[in-house]
């Protein structure tokens, strides 16, 4: 019998939180669903759990293929009418995933659709709103939003605790319909780590897909818990954003980037080494690395 949902999570030294994620999920889906966990080359064991696990199906990557590729190959490897992708640092509340199934069974218009994500205190982390813009992707750093006049997040003015219909929502947990990715096409592996889901829900948006915000579904998410802090996720981070940019905004908006990114990363890198040699200031040896990671990833063709 084919599942109401697949559940496809990626993996990367997550420690503890997969286990988590997937008993929660496993406890509180409500819905029959099949499990397919992807581990991009674990080193901690993290993923050993499932490798027995008869509801489970465990894809093991000789190589980190990043988030996008990763998630891609364990929607083909699904079966389910829907797909929720779920992160590893997430747990699902009860009756969740059901509420998303029903709402998709009752908007057939719709393509994707996710939860309220919620912090581990139980405070709200919003998520769900409009496309970024090119001057909010310009703001590289807080000084610069006044003078590229970045307005303030539409999203923090919505009600949030009202279904609504968005522009993008976290693939921190999303449900997708599958006649909605053969349509639009699954996750654009060029992105490594992060603006992937971003670039899906402008993709389905095009092809005439709704991409909805449902808070009477919940799931705390226990964010930059693992990958977030990181110089190299950093990098990551401002690699996908060139790609996106030159995606969607052209040549010019990329240029523009590049240009904005290597000015604001050359000048924190130039204070970083002024605190690290001349100050005397140990501590500034990883702002030098950090900015110097960017400024790279900037110049780099």
């Amino acid at each position: 019998m084919t599942p109401d949902v697949s559940v496809v999570i990626v993996n990367w030294n997550t420690g503890p939180l997969l286990e988590r994620a997937v008993g929660r999920v496993r406890e509180r889906a409500d819905v029959p669903i099949e499990l397919v966990v992807v581990d991009n080359a674990s080193v901690d064991g993290s993923a050993d759990f499932l490798r027995d696990a008869p509801d489970a199906t465990l894809i093991v990557n000789a190589a980190n293929a990043g988030f996008a590729r990763a998630s891609n190959q364990g929607i083909r490897a699904s079966r389910g009418r829907y797909v929720l992708v779920l992160n590893p640092d997430t747990e699902v509340e009860r009756g969740t995933v059901a509420a998303l199934v029903r709402f998709m069974d009752e908007h057939p218009d719709a393509g994707a659709a996710a939860p309220a994500l919620i912090n581990p205190d139980g405070s709200l982390q919003p998520s769900g709103g409009p496309f970024p813009s090119l001057a909010a992707l310009l703001a590289m750093h807080p000084a610069l939003a006044p003078i590229l006049h970045a307005p303030p997040s539409a999203m923090l003015k919505r009600d949030f605790g009202r279904d609504a219909d968005v522009d993008e929502v976290s693939g921190a947990c999303m449900m997708l319909r599958r006649e909605a990715l053969d349509d639009a096409g699954a996750f654009d592996e060029r992105f490594f780590l992060y603006f992937e889901d971003v670039d899906l829900c402008l993709r389905l948006k095009r092809r005439g897909w709704r991409v909805c915000y449902v808070p009477g579904a919940r799931v705390v998410h226990h964010w930059r818990s693992r990958t977030d802090p990181s110089p190299d996720a950093q990098v990551h981070h401002l690699r996908s954003k060139l790609r996106y940019v030159r995606k969607h905004f052209g040549l010019s908006g990329a240029l523009l980037l590049r240009a904005v990114g290597t000015g604001v990363y050359a000048g924190l890198f130039g204070m970083a080494l002024v605190r690290h040699v001349l100050a005397g200031a140990p501590e500034a040896g990883g702002d030098v690395r950090r900015s110097a990671s960017l400024l790279r990833a900037c110049l780099a063709r």
